[in-house]
């Protein structure tokens, strides 16, 4: 969807607002006010684009000179919104102008386990061949609140064929390290990311729930292969939550991860909803820097961790937290080192934000001690 510049405003100066999240405490009556204001406006903006179907969770895999674009789709109105998704796919070559391609990939009833919803993923080339790997869940019982990894391939880019019937990777349910342990009896096993070391070793960084203590335990698990296909074996999280201080833990989830390799070090970018961060973190931190659409960026000297905030006091991607976008992802659009842009979904309006991209400025050089990343509007059309 594009929007143009007063909308853009619009969706920035509501970011700060709550949405409502009914497993939470009760909001204030300062809070409920702002709720209904920013369902009232959204709901004004939705209405310009009544009919069109939700998107959300997209991805982009740079292929030579053409941009395969991957997201989620669902149904106006459907309640919760993630409940019926498909995968969906478009390709353009200036990022401006996109070809539909159509359904790439459905829930299939056959499988319990990928029978109610397809979740995001990543998709990655090697050899001529397209690897995409995508979460799922069931319809019905327990299997849909239980989230796996599948794996499917393609030729063309194009057309892609389930690489098998059962699912590529989820823990089983005495790990040691990854459980339904939350108050809403939700596994979190979902938005697979694949980085390929310079061992030529494949990781999988995963949203996931640790076996912790209290509500907050979004984690980013991991995994790791000889071979792209797997089999993978499930590895301790990258980003754990720390067991003696877990009650101060922010996150219930951590979603969209994302790894990039930079001057020596392996940075790591998430998001987390606020609706879904811990009450009590919030009141210890910069509550203005917190948003629905924050980028949050963790630091390790291993790609298997352990991950740290980068900074204790400042780790959310400067400029993210008034994008309006959720889901953020960065992509390097030339052979310049520096020359990346950042999209995702306007969560509000579930809509994609690829066209209107964001810069990413990639200030000073890759050390802890001076690296800052900021996100600016640049208008790019």
């Amino acid at each position: 969807m594009k929007l143009n510049k007063l909308q853009q405003k619009i969706i920035s100066v509501l970011e700060p607002l709550p949405i409502e999240n009914k497993h939470l405490p009760s909001a204030s009556i300062i809070e409920r006010s702002q709720i209904r204001i920013g369902e009232t406006v959204t709901g004004i903006l939705r209405s310009l684009r009544r009919g069109e179907p939700m998107n959300w969770d997209p991805w982009i895999l740079k292929d030579e000179n053409v941009y395969r674009l991957f997201y989620l789709r669902g149904l106006e109105g459907q309640t919760p919104w993630w409940i019926v998704s498909k995968l969906c796919g478009a390709i353009s070559t200036d990022l401006i102008h996109w070809q539909d391609i159509g359904t790439i990939l459905e829930p299939e009833l056959a499988n319990d386990w990928e029978s109610g919803r397809i979740f995001a993923g990543c998709t990655y080339k090697e050899d001529g061949i397209y690897y995409l790997f995508y979460s799922a869940a069931g319809n019905e019982g327990i299997h849909l609140k239980t989230e796996a990894i599948g794996l499917a391939t393609s030729h063309d880019g194009l057309h892609f064929t389930r690489y098998s019937n059962n699912y590529l990777l989820k823990p089983d349910d005495d790990d040691p390290w990854y459980g339904i342990w939350d108050w809403t009896a939700h596994f979190h096993w979902r938005d697979p990311y694949i980085f390929k070391d310079d061992t030529g070793k494949y990781y999988m960084f995963i949203c996931a729930s640790a076996k912790a203590p209290g509500n907050f335990q979004g984690c980013v698990g991991l995994a790791v292969a000889d071979k792209i296909s797997g089999p993978y074996k499930i590895l301790p999280p990258a980003v754990q939550v720390p067991i003696d201080t877990a009650e101060d833990w922010p996150y219930f989830h951590l979603e969209r991860p994302q790894v990039i390799y930079k001057g020596g070090k392996y940075h790591l970018f998430f998001s987390c909803f606020k609706m879904y961060m811990n009450p009590s973190w919030l009141q210890k931190v910069n509550r203005k820097k917190v948003t629905n659409s924050s980028l949050y960026w963790y630091v390790s000297d291993s790609v298997e961790g352990p991950y740290k905030a980068i900074n204790d006091d400042d780790f959310v991607v400067r400029g993210s937290e008034t994008t309006g976008i959720y889901g953020t992802n960065f992509m390097q659009v030339s052979t310049d080192p520096e020359e990346w842009i950042a999209y995702g979904w306007y969560h509000r309006l579930h809509a994609l934000a690829v066209s209107q991209a964001f810069r990413v400025d990639w200030k000073n050089t890759w050390h802890l001690d001076t690296l800052r990343i900021s996100l600016t509007n640049t208008g790019l059309k």
